[in-house]
């Protein structure tokens, strides 16, 4: 048994050996290193969209219009078609384009020749480009009519409480008497809480060479402080009010003394109303008492400026 067993004993090793010999060794496993692909970002060029439609009527209206020989129904009434477009997030584009009338139904204004009716007295065509910042924008507006072009500079500024906007122009005047001018329309410093805003306007008028002949005058300059908000406002529908107080008109004649100043008190009341979430239907009146104070220039009375607006706009 002990032989048997010694037998068994020396096969199990010879057979552990040969195994050995015979079996390869596994070959190691080699990992592949992940194949990362770059990501590269196409950016679609921007593209010239339509944002905006729209049309206003104005009609314009003073007192006293026959005895002052003007139209008793519009001394001015605008018709307005607006266009508005985009370009990318950073430029917008603004046509607007303005036909004007006076109207009358009666034939015996003071010096009146046309008679009653609807009149054509001009046009008005503007086109602007504007650049967009993020707390400020640049633009490029030009304007011709009738008798006179116009290139602006519009520019506004908004840093949360107070904003602004500044529209300085050159006008080149094409009448015979007429001089060019430099002009400047601007709420420096507009500041805001809440619904309510209180600004400070300026409007300026500074003629070239000898003067505005047609008007006796060499430069207007006018001052005004606005006080404006939102009186009422739920989802579809708004009404604002606004109070303007002309302080301070500095006038100056082409003789050099000082013209009329009127210190006029301004009313203005809008509404708007959503007819759906894109068309809005706008309409506002404008009333404004003119206080003259004479100074050296010619007495006038005081008297009363009316203006009354109604448009729409579809936002696309």
């Amino acid at each position: 048994m002990k032989k048997l067993a010694l037998l068994l004993a020396a096969l199990s090793v010879a057979s552990v050996s040969y195994a050995k010999e015979v079996m390869p060794e596994a070959a190691p496993v080699v990992e592949e290193a992940p194949v990362v692909e770059e990501v590269v970002e196409v950016k679609a060029a921007p593209v010239l969209r339509v944002t905006s439609v729209g049309q206003e009527l104005v009609v314009e209206n003073k007192s006293n219009a026959n005895k002052g020989g003007y139209a008793d129904v519009g001394e001015a009434v605008h018709l307005k078609n607006m266009v508005g477009l985009a370009l990318g997030d950073k430029w917008t584009f603004d046509l607007m384009a303005r036909k004007t009338w006076d109207a009358s139904i009666d034939d015996h204004e003071a010096g009146d020749t046309k008679g009653a009716g609807m009149h054509s007295v001009g046009h008005r065509i503007d086109l602007q480009a504007t650049r967009h910042f993020e707390n400020f924008s640049l633009g490029l507006r030009w304007r011709g009519e009738k008798n006179q072009d116009a290139i602006f500079l519009p520019m506004t500024y908004n840093y949360g409480m107070v904003s602004g906007w500044f529209e300085p122009a050159y006008y080149f005047v094409n009448e015979s008497k007429g001089q060019d001018k430099f002009y400047l329309e601007a709420e420096p410093v507009v500041l805001s809480y809440g619904p309510v805003q209180l600004a400070y306007y300026f409007e300026g008028t500074k003629w070239t060479g000898d003067g505005n002949a047609t008007d006796d005058v060499k430069s207007d300059y006018v001052h005004q402080a606005r006080l404006r908000g939102t009186v009422y406002s739920n989802d579809t529908f708004s009404v604002g009010a606004e109070y303007r107080y002309q302080f301070a008109q500095d006038v100056e004649m082409l003789n050099g003394k000082d013209g009329v100043e009127n210190n006029r008190h301004i009313a203005v009341l809008s509404a708007a109303y959503n007819v759906t979430e894109n068309l809005t239907v706008d309409t506002y009146y404008q009333y404004e008492f003119n206080k003259y104070e004479q100074h050296e220039g010619t007495a006038m009375d005081d008297d009363y400026y009316g203006e009354f607006g109604l448009g729409w706009s579809y936002n696309f």
